[in-house]
């Protein structure tokens, strides 16, 4: 008998969404293991022994495999199920290819990073020390900023593939990985409507997918009753 795969995640967590959407996208049931982030649930023992580097997501697949890091758990179940007719997140066009596995390691690594709840505590303690500045508003501005810097490159980049999505009108990993941080920088208060149109509609696009919509962060069991929708 085939156990399905147990995905420990959050509900907080976008790199923890990246592989929700990814799962749902292939059609592979999971059991959902929830980490509670607000109380460092990552850091206890029993999580340490599947990832030593304390970060949700972590995928427990084919026994007791355990794969880490959202690109990476994406590429397993590419890997896994690329010959067996569940939809790919890559284009066939080696290009095309290319371009969407830049524009999700742009977010991946050179947007998210920037925001991590750990690099945002980190600047509110540095700024504490200066009593004319309110640590909460110090970690906003930071994450806004970098934010928008690399939005803006992503905007032009998405000028010369996109379509409904990132590249093209099929989903890709790109799309994977844009929607979630495209929520991030809203609920931080950025105007991506005004400030990126394209961004933007690429996202609300995204929203009105199944794949999207049930692996929302608002719709997961470990969510707080008054966020759900």
């Amino acid at each position: 008998m085939t156990t399905k795969p147990i995905l420990y995640n959050s509900y907080l967590s976008s790199c923890s969404w990246r592989v929700r959407i990814a799962l749902d996208i292939k059609g592979i049931e999971y059991e959902y293991k929830a980490v509670n982030l607000h109380t460092s649930e990552q850091f206890s023992p029993e999580f340490e022994r599947l990832n030593p580097c304390h970060q949700v997501p972590a995928l427990v697949i084919d026994g007791d495999r355990v794969v880490v890091e959202s690109i990476a758990i994406i590429d397993y179940l590419e890997d896994k199920y690329g010959d067996s007719g569940v939809p790919s997140l890559l284009p066939s066009d080696i290009f095309l290819r290319a371009r969407a596995r830049a524009i999700a390691q742009a977010v991946v690594a050179g947007i998210q990073p920037l925001q991590n709840d750990s690099v945002l505590e980190k600047v509110g303690k540095m700024t504490a020390i200066d009593p004319k500045k309110d640590p909460e508003v110090e970690e906003k501005l930071w994450a806004k900023y970098w934010i928008s810097s690399r939005f803006r490159s992503l905007e032009k980049l998405l000028a010369e593939t996109s379509g409904r999505c990132c590249v093209g009108d099929t989903v890709s990993v790109a799309d994977v990985c844009l929607a979630p941080q495209v929520f991030n920088a809203i609920n931080l208060g950025l105007d991506v409507n005004q400030l990126f149109p394209k961004i933007h509609n690429i996202y609300v696009y995204l929203l009105t997918l199944d794949a999207f919509r049930r692996s929302h962060p608002y719709r997961q069991p470990d969510c707080p009753q008054d966020l759900k929708h």
